[in-house]
């Protein structure tokens, strides 16, 4: 019994890590923080941009 609930919480941490890095990788987190603070993600330069055509750097979220 403990082996099988220490496997199931071992896939589940396992399974999280994986939806977080590639969250990560796509840079959905950099995006969603941007859109958050009010700015507009520019896929061509993978910049936030505000909307008085400021440019901010994109946090690097790590």
């Amino acid at each position: 019994m403990r082996r099988k609930r220490f496997l199931v919480v071992l896939i589940f941490a396992i399974t999280i890590l994986l939806v977080y890095a590639y969250l990560k990788k796509t840079n959905f987190i950099e995006i969603d923080a941007c859109l958050d603070r009010g700015g507009r993600w520019n896929y061509q330069t993978e910049e936030c941009e505000t909307t008085s055509d400021r440019t901010i750097d994109a946090q690097k979220m790590d």
